[in-house]
């Protein structure tokens, strides 16, 4: 009966996006209904009988992103390339996403992954498809080869393992996988690890984020590498794996892609660039918290990495809907071109003022119970070992480099106040309502985290917790509400220097 409907949910949810995409009603009022609603019927299976932690808080964060995004590619679609294509294809792959950290049982998840990593492909792709852009082409073949063959392989190796009965009857909470010998730990590992775009199978993710249409750059930064922070979980939840091979994987190649990945995030021109970038020092900071579990056995590590996930993808999605946002206002990614958007479309810079925010770990947002987490986590691990020292100075060092490149994407918005009104697109101003909703989503879901994982750090204190949030939020509304005012004074009062006025 559990069964019954858990696939009825699966075909209501299915049937709703595929109503909401017919050509006669997808550009309507009732077709984005019937999309929004196809993800949240997705809520229903929360209920407590198979999903752990880590995919129940992935599944939120999943539904709340696709039901922004949904709306958001609509208008996007439209005002890039004249017609509602691409709608369908974002809304089946963000569907095929989420329903990966739904599966019950190893088949489910084997099939759900294949589906959604083809249906990434063909997103990767899409302005190859058209004629608009052959160089999508080049990203899309290191996709498949580099992303997708390597996690394959992961899932084959523990189908194989597993059996296809077991794989069909005995779920994944229960499964037990012989993964003692430390080179199939490894091969398990560094298929999962390429997925998140983790060293040495990280180079796939660049050229495939900056080159897919940025709705689905949203899903696949967002939502799809945390297929492979969610591999990583799955083999550490087994207990089966030799602790040795997988800890000096995810330490090692780990903290060598955070810092990596930070520094080229630093010398991107391309926004886009900078936030993929940026997307591979947050996944590979997500593995060492893994690793760190591996090693300690302590749940603090594996909860620091669930909302250190659940963070990344609202902020992240956020942030390429917003360099979507700009390209078409714009017609340009290039941050040396732009600088001025702050002074046309302030409720959009408040929104990516408010996802950097999140980024950098400013209360109240979920990024700072992210970071209070896992450096509070840290800091009661390190009388144990070295170990976790050097890490701390790894993931300080990343931080630090976030505030870094996070200033730097935000000269998009405000760095130089000079602009043409003739190379401007106003309508795509109507998209900022869905990135400003999604990046206000992060205050909401802080609540959400603290009240269902009571993360260990914090457990005693979730009263003063909740009432400091509350505070916080209030004070962060009231920055907000004043930020947005000087924005959009300074979109009408000329810009002036000093001197003679011209």
């Amino acid at each position: 009966m559990i069964e019954l409907f858990r696939y009825s949910i699966y075909a209501t949810s299915i049937s709703l996006l595929f109503i909401g995409n017919l050509g006669f009603i997808r550009a309507g009022k009732v077709g984005a209904a019937l999309r929004v609603l196809g993800y949240l019927v997705l809520l229903l299976l929360l209920h407590n009988w198979y999903l752990e932690t880590f995919p129940s808080v992935l599944l939120v964060v999943s539904v709340v992103t696709a039901s922004l995004v949904t709306l958001y590619t609509s208008g996007y679609s439209y005002r890039k390339y004249g017609t509602g294509a691409l709608q369908p294809l974002v809304d089946f792959f963000t569907l095929s996403t989420a329903l990966v950290f739904t599966s019950k049982y190893l088949i489910e998840l084997v099939a759900l992954w294949l589906v959604a990593e083809m249906l990434g492909f063909f997103v990767v792709v899409y302005d190859a498809m058209i004629g608009s852009n052959p160089r999508a082409w080049s990203a899309g073949l290191r996709y498949l080869v580099v992303s997708m063959v390597p996690a394959d392989l992961s899932l084959l190796l523990l189908l194989a393992l597993t059996g296809l009965g077991p794989s069909m009857s005995i779920p994944l909470t229960s499964l037990v996988i012989d993964l003692s010998s430390p080179v199939l730990t490894v091969i398990a590992m560094l298929g999962f690890m390429a997925k998140a775009a983790v060293a040495p199978l990280h180079f796939w993710l660049p050229d495939a984020h900056s080159m897919a249409p940025s709705p689905g750059s949203a899903v696949l930064s967002g939502l799809m590498v945390k297929m492979g922070v969610y591999g990583l979980v799955r083999l550490a939840l087994l207990q089966t794996v030799d602790v040795g091979a997988a800890v000096v994987t995810c330490l090692v190649f780990g903290s060598l892609t955070a810092i990596y990945g930070g520094l080229q995030a630093l010398v991107q021109s391309d926004i886009k660039r900078i936030l993929a970038y940026s997307t591979i020092s947050h996944t590979s900071t997500m593995t060492i918290l893994i690793g760190l579990y591996v090693m300690s056995g302590s749940s603090d590590f594996l909860t620091a990495a669930t909302i250190y996930a659940a963070a990344h993808a609202i902020y992240k999605a956020s942030l390429f809907m917003d360099s979507g946002v700009i390209e078409l206002l714009t017609h340009t990614r290039t941050l040396e071109k732009l600088g001025y958007v702050s002074r046309v479309a302030p409720g959009e810079t408040l929104s990516a003022l408010l996802s950097v925010l999140s980024l950098v770990g400013v209360p109240p947002t979920l990024g700072f119970l992210n970071k209070l987490v896992v450096f509070m986590t840290l800091a009661s691990h390190i009388p144990v070992s070295w170990v976790y020292l050097a890490i701390t100075l790894v993931i300080a060092f990343e931080v630090a480099l976030s505030i870094g490149y996070s200033v730097r994407y935000l000269l998009a918005h405000m760095g130089n106040p000079v602009y043409r009104y003739e190379e401007l697109d106003p309508s795509s101003m109507k998209l900022v309502p869905y990135v400003l909703s999604l990046s206000v989503s992060s205050l909401v879901l802080t609540y959400y985290v603290v009240g269902s994982l009571a993360p260990g750090p914090i457990v005693d204190l979730v009263p003063q917790v909740l009432a400091l949030l509350t505070l916080f939020s209030a004070l962060f509304g009231i920055a907000g509400w004043i930020t947005y005012t000087v924005l959009k004074r300074g979109r009408k009062d000329e810009v002036w220097l000093g001197g003679a006025r011209p």
